[in-house]
């Protein structure tokens, strides 16, 4: 080194103690060109993305140092960005002490306020988001971390490792959404984006069907049926196997007798919407089969 000559260098540490006047320790980089220093020597430490979130987004961030004046977090989907949170943005009431409401080391979901690309400043806000908004996007993100560790098992399966799973990720994200929604859609034998190599579609459907369980609801309702023909025993059972015949691959139908006239009816469906609109199929069936000595009703509540 010479007097005057320009140096790459990093920051390594400093004092705040007004007796050392604030020096900062630079380790020089060795004649090195900054990039392949950094990526031998800094490597896992170097901040992977210098993306900034947008101002509106929900983000999770972790608690790293806490002061009376608010919180300063490290943005968990934005390696290497910081953010603060104002003792005023914690919560709607008056805050005596911050560390009554975040601890360092705790994951939190937060309102992104400001974003200062220039100063490289972000502000965040935990008091403009409902409760509700914080549970979905904590599991959206547990969701999103899950995807991900599968996609790797994905790439290991086809011989690539981990990283390589950057050349479909943004694929999957485009017309998915999100990762989770891929393996879901997988699981339930849906066919995967054309746009992904063969192989990798393969491996995800593989991965998908192993550890993806399909989701279902049942309600249970009750269904009761009086027949006053000669052959009434045959009519009812007519009836209750129309009933199950309402079943598709993705609803079933499951009739349980109770105790005559009374039978049990249980819809198994993907969510209580799709139960819905299937009891209002099996209530029209049920219309149609009620005649002069037939009597067919749907009915919620357990009878007496």
């Amino acid at each position: 080194m010479a007097a005057g000559q320009r140096l790459n260098a990093r920051y390594l540490r400093y004092s705040a103690n007004k007796t050392q006047n604030n020096f900062v320790r630079l380790a020089p980089i060795f004649c090195f060109p900054f990039s392949i220093f950094e990526k031998h020597i800094f490597g896992p430490f170097m901040p992977i993305s210098n993306k900034f979130p947008e101002q509106g987004e929900i983000i999770i961030a972790t608690v790293k140092k806490i002061t009376q004046f608010g919180a300063f977090c490290s943005l968990d989907e934005y390696v290497g960005q910081d953010a603060f949170i104002h003792v005023s943005e914690v919560s709607p009431g008056w805050v005596r002490s911050v560390r009554d409401y975040v601890k360092e080391g705790q994951k939190v979901v937060a309102l992104v306020l400001r974003v200062d690309t220039v100063k490289q400043q972000i502000d965040l806000s935990l008091k403009r988001l409902s409760e509700a908004e914080k549970k979905r996007k904590m599991e959206v993100h547990n969701l999103d971390k899950r995807a991900l560790k599968l996609l790797e098992r994905a790439a290991l399966k086809i011989g690539k490792k981990a990283p390589d799973t950057r050349e479909v990720i943004p694929i999957l994200k485009e017309e998915y959404g999100d990762l989770f929604s891929v393996f879901e859609l997988a699981s339930e034998g849906e066919e995967i984006s054309s746009k992904i190599p063969a192989k990798w579609a393969a491996a995800l459907i593989e991965i998908a069907k192993i550890e993806i369980k399909p989701k279902f609801v049942v309600q249970r309702t009750v269904v009761k049926i009086k027949s006053y023909s000669p052959n009434g025993v045959e009519a009812v059972q007519k009836i209750l196997k129309s009933i199950e015949a309402v079943s598709t691959d993705k609803v079933k139908l499951r009739v349980l007798y109770l105790g005559a006239p009374n039978y049990y009816l249980d819809v198994t469906a993907p969510d209580y919407k799709t139960c819905e609109k299937t009891l209002a199929k099996v209530q029209v069936l049920l219309s149609s089969a009620s005649n002069e000595s037939t009597d067919c009703q749907l009915i919620t509540d357990k009878p007496k």
